[in-house]
């Protein structure tokens, strides 16, 4: 029949279980939980976790009290670090100080777990995860009420990216108040993204919109990070989630993507009234200790707090086996690890110094990066604020040229023809027209004429004057009136 594995995922918004015995899926349900908002007090959050795991394990006659749990990635961490070659005995501070450097709250907020996978020749990689205290703590307290006892705990993002067999791929899951990318390149996952939908009801096209602008970041983000291998569209990209439920919204994704989806289906047998998609979690969960289904991914850490583990066998039942045996063997392994560790206390020593001299000389050219890096930032900013004002500068000029066009055209297009335009100003708020005009008749039509248009908000005649000039034959004359029209521009025209 084989192994039965109990998992259970829980995030603010459900909780799932998922029984699973040798690779068939026997059991899964799940109940809603609303403990999203921020006023909820932690000790009602916790009590109402515990009810509802009480609840779901009864329903579905489940008595196992060992369970691998699954949370969320929101408000955590994970990610690789690479470090130089360091001995072993300094490695576990060498990560807590880098640690210490890169996390957004200080480490004693947190509990950190890591793990050593596969690296470059000559360096060491380390996946690190950091989960908020109060987060685990009151999860883990809640279900040791539910009478649970956890000995497996992952992010569900790492679960997901467990699920995949592909060494390069991206996967993508959309759940009803948040979701999660996850890159994973050569089996090692980076970068980790849960992002956290709006509150409140959100249609289902401005969540995809959501999805598809933090996807194009994400990649953009790895891809600038990592020249050697980029994210190209020929990788896969595995949905789980809401999507498989809305196959036209993930049809538009791909489309705006450029890129092959596939449906993240878990590698197990499961009946057919069974939705494994909304399980993939918890598959995911049950593959840590499933090595022969499980996908390529490198890291397989327990980021389980060690208050909450299992606590060793005490020394003192070890003295209850045949004593003198015990005895003889435990003083022999004593002898030989005092042995080896006086044979190698010199050359840790010479080694510490060696990594403490690279560690100056990191920390000197660390320095002289960072008042380089302060220059230019200081540059880019002056560069972007000229930039700015060369931007609203020639967008007040083109409007006033535009509005100065305008202008002259009306005035044009309500010249009649027995009106003879000889000078045209404009200032920006005020328009002279000079011209001259047969009689008086004339020119108030005119006047009224660009009136009417409503450009305008004052016309004056400033200035009339008559004057008499050659005829059109002979040395007859003509009188003509010369005048000057000053036009008040509105602020619409």
């Amino acid at each position: 029949m084989g192994k039965t594995i109990v998992t259970l995922y829980v995030d603010e918004a459900s909780i799932r279980l998922a029984v699973i015995r040798g690779r068939q899926m026997r059991k899964c349900a799940e109940l809603s939980l609303d403990l999203a908002a921020a006023d909820v007090n932690p000790a009602i959050k916790e009590a109402e976790i515990a009810a509802r795991v009480k609840q779901l394990l009864k329903s579905q006659r489940v008595r196992a009290k060992k369970v691998i749990l699954g949370i969320s990635g929101l408000h955590c961490l994970s990610r690789p670090i690479i470090l130089p070659q360091l001995p072993r005995a300094m490695l576990e501070e060498a990560v807590m100080r880098e640690a210490k450097r890169l996390l957004p709250v200080p480490p004693e907020q947190l509990y950190i777990s890591w793990q050593v996978i596969p690296a470059p020749v000559g360096k060491i990689q380390v996946f690190l995860v950091a989960v908020p205290r109060h987060t685990a703590d009151s999860l883990l307290g809640a279900l040791h009420k539910a009478g649970l006892k956890p000995h497996l705990m992952e992010l569900k993002p790492l679960a997901l990216a467990r699920v995949v067999r592909e060494t390069t791929a991206i996967i993508v899951d959309v759940q009803k108040t948040e979701f999660d990318i996850v890159v994973v390149s050569d089996r090692v996952p980076q970068p980790v993204r849960t992002v956290p939908f709006p509150s409140g009801v959100v249609p289902q096209e401005e969540k995809m919109q959501m999805v598809r602008d933090e996807l194009h970041r994400t990649i953009e983000f790895y891809n600038s990070n990592n020249p050697q291998k980029t994210i190209t569209p020929a990788v896969p990209l595995y949905m789980a989630g809401e999507l498989t439920d809305e196959p036209e919204l993930g049809k538009w994704l791909a489309e705006a993507l450029g890129c092959r989806i596939i449906p993240l289906v878990p590698p197990l047998k499961y009946p057919e009234h069974m939705d494994p998609t909304r399980y993939t979690a918890n598959v995911g969960l049950a593959l840590k200790e499933m090595t022969r289904d499980s996908g390529p991914l490198a890291p397989n850490l327990n980021i389980l707090p060690a208050p909450y583990r299992s606590k060793p066998i005490p020394y003192g039942k070890i003295a209850l086996l045949p004593g003198a045996a015990v005895i003889a063997a435990m003083l022999v392994m004593m002898t030989l690890n005092i042995q080896e560790v006086s044979g190698s206390i010199a050359s840790m020593r010479s080694e510490l110094d060696n990594t403490n001299g690279i560690i100056k000389q990191k920390q000197l050219q660390k320095k002289e990066l960072t008042g380089q890096i302060a220059a230019l930032q200081q540059k880019v900013a002056s560069a972007e604020s000229a930039a700015k004002n060369f931007l609203a500068a020639r967008q007040s000029l083109a409007q006033q040229g535009d509005r100065t066009n305008g202008d002259l055209q009306e005035a044009v297009r309500c010249l009649p023809d027995t009106v003879t335009l000889t000078r045209f100003s404009h200032s920006g708020k005020q328009m002279t027209i000079t011209a001259s005009a047969p009689d008086e008749q004339e020119i108030l039509g005119y006047a009224r004429s660009l009136d009417a248009t409503g450009r305008f908000t004052e016309i004056t005649i400033t200035t009339i004057r008559r004057v008499e000039g050659a005829g059109g034959t002979g040395n007859s004359t003509v009188e003509m009136m010369n005048f000057i029209l000053a036009l008040k521009i509105g602020e619409a025209s």
